[in-house]
């Protein structure tokens, strides 16, 4: 049973659990909620590792479905967010400053609806504060929606045009 609003019922957390107060959940585990297929929908069925000028790896494709597999969130209590993904979502978004004046990641986030502050605190993790009490698959949604907008920044910084 279900006893924190911000767990989602029916879906057992990856890490914590409702009852101990903290929860976290990897992208999958939430892609067939509403609000997160929302966020899916909207994103390409491959997305586009990008390799940035300085760089000698080959660019490579990165499936929805293994972008969710790749990404994390985490409260104790539904304002207070950990965020994370795997190294290869860095492909995709940057998230090392590099050449870039502004953290694109960091940016798109703050920009998400009801996210008061962020704070990226190493390469792949983040944390983050919202406005409101949200559930982890609104907080997902979130996530998934900058890291999307963050993708579509480095493009543009880099000169690409996707073909999404």
């Amino acid at each position: 049973m279900t006893s924190s609003p911000f767990a989602v019922p029916g879906i057992e957390p990856r890490t914590g659990s409702a009852n101990q107060g903290s929860v976290g959940y990897r992208g999958d585990q939430l892609a067939g909620l509403p609000v997160v297929a929302a966020v899916l929908d909207r994103l390409p069925a491959e997305l586009i590792a990008l390799a940035g000028p300085d760089e000698t790896r080959e660019e490579y494709p990165i499936a929805r479905q293994a972008l969710t597999k790749q990404v994390y969130v985490s409260t104790g209590s539904g304002l207070h967010w950990g965020l994370g993904f795997a190294d290869e979502v860095g492909h995709l978004v940057q998230p090392s400053l590099g050449r870039i004046p502004e953290d694109l990641i960091e940016k798109a986030l703050a920009e998400q609806p009801g996210v008061a502050s962020v704070r990226h605190y190493d390469r792949e993790s983040f944390e983050a504060e919202t406005s409101e009490l949200l559930r982890a698959d609104e907080m997902m949604a979130r996530w998934l929606a900058a890291i999307l907008a963050a993708h579509r920044a480095y493009a543009r910084h880099l000169g690409r045009e996707l073909p999404y």
